[in-house]
């Protein structure tokens, strides 16, 4: 899981999820990080369906 910002991660539900190994949930929250600047960058919306593929 790339380019999530280190310090957002660290307070995150999706960090929560991950430590509760709720891989479902975890998926879900990972769809919600595809923002930067502001606005929805498409390279992460497919980046994002990778990784969840993985879980």
């Amino acid at each position: 899981m790339h380019n999530l910002g280190g310090g957002r991660l660290q307070t995150s539900t999706l960090r929560q999820r991950i430590n509760q190994r709720d891989w479902a949930a975890a998926a879900k929250e990972l769809r919600r990080w595809v923002y930067g600047g502001g606005r929805v960058l498409l390279g992460l919306v497919a980046r994002r369906k990778a990784e969840v593929a993985l879980l």
